[in-house]
C-alpha cells in the first residue's frame, strides 16, 4: 500500500466484518462460538451501502489523480516543446535578433524537464498499483460475499 493513498484504499477489513452477523448470544468460556444471526435482507442491504460507499471513494479518489496526472502531462509537454522550440531555433541560427531575446536551453532545463516526467511516471505507477490492488480488494470481498451468501441460505433451509 501506498502511504500517501492509505485513506483513499478500500476499507476491505471492514466490508468483511459487516459479513458477519452478530452473534444470538455473547461468547462465553462455555460457549466460545455461540450461533450466528441469519443473514437477512438488512444485513445485505447495510453491506451493499457499505460496497457502494467504499467503491466511490475509491473511484473519486483514482479520477481525481488521474485528472491531476493529466494536467501535469499537458503542463510538461508544453515545457518540453518550448525548450526543443528554443533549441531548434539556436540550431537553425534563425534571425540573429530575434535570437537576442530566445534563451538557449540549459542543461539544468532538460533536467528539470527530466526530473518533472520522472515524477509523473512514477505517480502513473503508483496510481497502477493502487488500482489493481483495490480491484483484488472488491474482487476478494464480492466472492466472500457470494460463498457467504449461498452458505448461509443453504444452511437456512437445511
Amino acid at each position: 500500500m501506498i502511504k500517501d493513498y492509505y485513506y483513499s484504499y478500500i476499507a476491505y477489513d471492514d466490508l468483511k466484518a459487516s459479513l458477519k452477523t452478530p452473534y444470538d448470544s455473547d461468547p462465553s468460556t462455555d460457549n466460545p462460538n455461540p450461533k450466528r444471526r441469519e443473514w437477512n435482507e438488512d444485513y445485505e442491504q447495510r453491506f451493499i451501502r457499505q460496497l457502494e460507499q467504499e467503491l466511490d471513494k475509491v473511484f473519486t479518489f483514482q479520477h481525481v489523480k488521474s485528472d491531476d496526472i493529466v494536467r501535469r502531462i499537458a503542463a510538461s509537454e508544453k515545457e518540453v516543446n518550448e525548450v526543443i522550440s528554443r533549441s531548434q531555433q539556436q540550431q537553425n541560427g534563425e534571425n540573429l535578433q530575434r535570437m537576442a531575446h530566445v534563451e538557449q536551453p540549459t542543461e539544468e532545463d532538460f533536467m528539470l524537464l527530466e526530473e518533472d516526467l520522472g515524477d509523473i511516471i512514477a505517480d502513473v505507477h503508483d496510481l497502477a498499483k493502487f488500482t489493481q490492488l483495490n480491484y483484488t480488494g472488491f474482487q476478494k470481498i464480492i466472492k466472500k460475499h457470494d460463498v457467504s451468501s449461498v452458505f448461509l441460505w443453504c444452511s437456512h433451509w437445511s
